[in-house]
């Protein structure tokens, strides 16, 4: 059930700041308790605005306003700040969905994972398998400058959302989605956010076209200034020289709907199904004379313009004639509190983490007081009195009484201080699940970064196309330097010694040596092949070394230990004894010397056994060799100096 404090949600445009108090009522419905909107004096994007110093004389005017003391607080942050990815992944079970999704924002992330704060959200249809996974990220720095107002104003926000993600929330709850497709556009300062939605799922893009635009338009035609224009553009739909605005407004208005057309264009063609029945406009910018029916001929659907907010009750806040004339800005506003009230479809949050233990530690700090104070108190009691009240109370009848009564107090004060020390404990622990969010990723970055690199006319292929241009003019297959992974698996385990370590060929000398004691840390299970003739050699030198340098590392907080080759076989063999248990990866593939889109490859396999032909390049991979590679990961800082020694004790003993 949602929880029924209230919530602002607080969204600082280029405008405006908007703000929107919402609570869940006794009957479970939504009430408005409060709304703000202070509008800067200057839009923030104008040559001559200092946008710091504006932002946060609206933040103490809001706080002036009103008193957010006992209040929970959630902020937005521009589209056009935030990646938005979407990927879709096969049916795994929901355990492993955290380490692939990981996996993949560290391929659809273009920054180093440790300087972006990022979440996840995941969509999943009825009747489909497959489930949809949208990753959302934005720069620390980016981050950190924006929410560095909130923090100078003494405001810790519990949730920190994208604003188009924020306006999707808003159009799920209030009902604005139909069961077709539906674009929300919301026409910003210097950008419009489009999302393309179902009730299921979203996509959104940032369109670098928003009002200031049409005011420059208006600047250049009529020849006025900034804000002269931006008064005209503002009072157009009742100014007597409608028409002429309109008119000149028409190029950036040509120039929105076909970023618009090429966005729902693109959509339509990655989701076949989709039918958009209707688009809906908000934001301040939706005012412009002549914009709803402008887009409704252009796109051809029926377009609509948020009026109000329809699952709110009506109450005198809901009525406020402020919040009416601007409730075209209020939709993202809306759409945060949505989600701190818990009622919003999209939960991911770009909170970073050193806010969020400052929010939970000072959230349990009541608790934490209270049970200091009885402990204070109760340590009095017991160093004054204990021994005179214990000799009195042994000896008489209302002595027994007050010492029922003393253990009463004992018992109350144990319950306070173990209470006092599960929040303890479970803050800490939540604290720690953040500051270990991205260390997964750094694994399998660290796997991959262990991989040769491609030579000859290999070298440089990024893309399919590339590759497969590429391949006619590589090296043959068998001297190629190429290493393909099948499966990764990484997963924490209690004790790493428990495993029965089996290698093929040379067994080497751990650093940590395998004993009786557990040994907790992260066994990384390789599934891989390569079409190199030097088949376990290569793998050993060209990747495990490498893998093994890599991951010894001083100051990291963790050091690759064991990294063992524990099977190794050329595919030849697996398919000739049974082309079944096999190339699981590979079933279902494409026929020999197809390439996808229909091109020939130009390196034909005559093999009709899918499982033994590479399904991009048609070549035939029975002489490539297949290895399981495992490698065990400690989680304590490498021991360089002591491995020194060791060797060079070792040294000594040989000589």
């Amino acid at each position: 059930m949602a929880s029924v404090q209230t919530i602002w949600g607080v969204d600082v445009g280029r405008c405006a700041l908007k703000a929107l108090k919402l609570r869940v009522a006794a009957d479970n419905s939504v009430e408005i308790v409060a709304s703000d909107y202070i509008e800067h004096p200057k839009i923030l994007s104008q040559p001559d605005a200092d946008r710091h110093e504006l932002i946060s004389a609206a933040i103490e005017k809001f706080l002036s306003h009103n008193d957010l003391s006992k209040d929970r607080v959630a902020v937005s942050v521009p589209g056009q700040h935030t990646l938005a990815r979407f990927t879709k992944l096969p049916p795994v079970a929901p355990k492993r969905i955290p380490d692939i999704v990981r996996y993949e924002a560290d391929q659809q992330i273009p920054f180093d994972m440790d300087d972006v704060i990022w979440d996840y959200q995941t969509f999943e249809e009825e009747d489909l398998p497959d489930l949809e996974v949208g990753i959302f990220a934005m720069k620390r720095e980016l981050l950190r400058e924006h929410l560095l107002h909130f923090e100078q104003a003494a405001i810790e926000p519990v949730a920190v959302q994208s604003c188009p993600l924020a306006l999707y929330n808003a159009a799920r709850f209030d009902g604005l989605l139909s069961e077709e497709t539906t674009v929300l556009l919301d026409i910003g300062a210097e950008n419009a956010d489009l999302v393309i939605a179902t009730p299921t799922n979203l996509w959104t893009r940032t369109i670098p076209i928003g009002g200031n635009h049409f005011t420059e338009a208006l600047v250049k035609t009529f020849k006025l200034s900034f804000a002269k224009a931006e008064n005209l553009k503002r009072t157009g739909e009742s100014s007597k020289y409608r028409r002429q605005i309109l008119q000149a407004m028409r190029p950036i208005l040509a120039d929105l709907v076909q970023e618009l057309q090429r966005s729902i264009g693109f959509y339509s063609s990655t989701h076949r199904d989709a039918q958009i029945d209707k688009a809906v406009t908000t934001g301040n910018a939706t005012k412009l004379p002549g914009l709803q029916k402008y887009l409704q001929q252009n796109l051809g659907v029926k377009v609509e313009r948020v009026g109000g907010f329809r699952k709110v009750t009506p109450n005198a806040a809901a009525k406020d004639e402020t919040l009416s004339e601007q409730i075209q800005s209020f939709t993202v506003a809306y759409g945060l509190a949505l989600q701190g009230l818990e009622l919003a479809k999209i939960t991911s949050n770009l909170l970073p983490t050193e806010i969020a233990k400052q929010v939970v530690w000072r959230k349990k700090r009541p608790a934490f007081a209270a049970a200091a104070a009885c402990l204070v108190l109760a340590g009095g009691v017991i160093w004054f009195r204990q021994t005179a009240d214990m000799r009195a109370l042994a000896g008489s009848q209302p002595g027994r009484i007050f010492l029922d009564e003393y253990n009463e107090l004992k018992e109350e004060l144990n319950e306070v201080l173990e209470q006092g020390q599960e929040e303890r404990e479970a803050a800490e622990t939540l604290v720690e699940l953040q500051r270990n969010k991205a260390f997964v990723p750094k694994l399998l970055r660290l796997v991959h970064s262990s991989l040769p690199e491609p030579e000859g006319a290999l070298d440089g292929a990024g893309t399919l196309d590339e590759y497969l241009k590429a391949v006619p003019n590589a090296p043959p297959r068998a001297q190629r330097k190429q290493i393909f992974f099948e499966s990764v698996l990484v997963q924490f385990e209690d004790d790493l010694n428990a495993y029965e370590w089996m290698p093929v060929g040379e067994e080497e000398v751990p650093i940590i040596p395998p004993s009786d004691a557990e040994l907790p840390g992260i066994k990384i299970e390789i599934e891989c092949r390569t079409p190199n003739a030097g088949g376990p050699k290569f793998i050993r030198e060209e990747f495990m070394d490498r893998l093994k340098a890599n991951g010894r590392q001083a100051g990291t907080g963790y050091f690759i230990d064991r990294v063992y080759l524990i099977e190794g076989e050329k595919i030849s063999a697996s398919l000739d004894e049974d082309s079944g248990s096999r190339g699981g990866a590979l079933r279902g593939g494409r026929p020999a010397g197809v390439l996808p889109g229909g091109t020939q490859s130009g390196v034909v396999s005559t093999d009709l056994n899918p499982e033994s032909v590479d399904v991009i390049t048609g070549e035939s991979i029975r002489d490539d060799w297949r290895f399981l590679i495992w490698a065990d990961v400690i989680l304590e800082d490498y021991p360089e100096a002591d491995e020194e020694g060791e060797a060079e004790e070792y040294e000594e003993e040989e000589d």
